[in-house]
């Protein structure tokens, strides 16, 4: 069985798996897959973050990836660090295509063109809508059996959060879920939950530059 990964776990929760429509804006969803990116990186112990939310290389082999390794490359030519927000407000324009790709691969989604005038939309609905909620499914689990939590669960709450997608678990009032995802979240390890600040941080951004 196809063991997902965190920006591919994300992905899926993010679309709508009828539909293929995205479940929030276009840019806050590429900066939630750019932080989940990142957070691969960081189980492949490729990279890390420090308290003062810099994000720093530990390691330059490469996985063996088509998401991960241009998003390695690109943080190892750097020569100066670079926080969390401004590394994902710098890799969202090319997050979402690559996870897709991967996706569409393994024969989790399709990607569906509609073109209507002048305009081009891409959907990716799911083709296996059961197995397309596994991880909202694994997340409604969590809330009710946190003893048995992992990481990667753990960091999805966080992220799930920091995107405002907690509304997709229903069930309890959303601020009974958003209370259970911040508990699960605060579970995960240190590096892990600065990374959710500084996602969190990039799309309440986002929000405000809305509004202005």
């Amino acid at each position: 069985m196809y063991a997902l990964p965190l920006a591919d776990e994300m992905f899926l929760i993010g679309h709508d798996g009828y539909s293929g429509k995205p479940l929030i804006s276009d840019n806050a969803l590429d900066i939630v897959l750019a932080g989940a990116i990142l957070g691969e990186l960081i189980f492949a112990q490729r990279i890390g973050i420090r308290e003062d939310n810099a994000l720093v290389p530990y390691d330059q082999r490469p996985i063996g990836d088509r998401v991960c390794d241009p998003v390695l490359v690109e943080i190892l030519k750097q020569s100066e660090t670079h926080t969390v927000r401004a590394w994902v407000e710098h890799l969202r324009d090319n997050s979402r295509t690559p996870i897709a790709l991967r996706l569409v691969r393994v024969g989790l989604i399709d990607r569906v063109e509609a073109r209507a005038m002048l305009k081009t939309t891409i959907r990716y609905p799911a083709r296996d809508r059961i197995a397309a909620a596994g991880s909202e499914a694994r997340l409604r689990y969590m809330l009710d059996h946190p003893g048995n939590l992992d990481e990667q669960t753990a960091t999805m709450a966080g992220l799930v959060i920091a995107g405002g997608l907690e509304f997709l678990l229903g069930g309890a009032s959303t601020r009974e879920v958003k209370e259970g995802l911040l508990r699960m979240a605060q579970m995960a390890r240190p590096d892990m939950r600065f990374l959710m600040a500084g996602v969190e941080s990039a799309v309440a951004a986002l929000a405000m530059s809305a509004r202005r």
